[in-house]
């Protein structure tokens, strides 16, 4: 097994930028509201250090024949630090385990997997 590691500082500009307006991911009294202790980062931003961990390890086949089951578990804050790690499989190559930690919290914030159905080398027509 081998393991990638990235990690990202959601800033509040990230988080705004990020999301549309008007909710508790880009108005502090909307989450505020909410009873949320600031702005939340979408799932999938939190993901991304991964995701590109991903893009980085199989390229153009993770985008054309990639597939990622992940699990939303944990919150992170716009100022937090999110941690990824993608543990590569040696026995089933194409194949990940992922785990984002938020760094500041010391919980896991997404959990899943993800493969890639490589497709055969294209071969010469006669």
């Amino acid at each position: 097994m081998s393991t990638r590691s990235r990690t990202l500082t959601i800033t509040e500009d990230l988080v705004r930028a990020y999301s549309r307006r008007g909710n508790y991911h880009s108005d502090a009294s909307e989450a505020a509201r909410l009873g949320l202790p600031g702005l939340v980062a979408q799932g999938t931003q939190a993901m991304g250090p991964a995701y590109g961990l991903l893009l980085d390890e199989w390229g153009e086949a993770f985008l054309a024949e990639g597939e990622i089951d992940v699990r939303f578990v944990g919150i992170v804050l716009a100022g937090q630090t999110v941690a990824a790690e993608v543990e590569l499989s040696a026995e089933a190559p194409g194949e990940a385990s992922i785990e984002v930690v938020n760094t500041d919290s010391g919980r896991t914030a997404v959990v899943g997997t993800a493969s890639v159905r490589r497709r055969p080398a294209s071969r010469g027509r006669s």
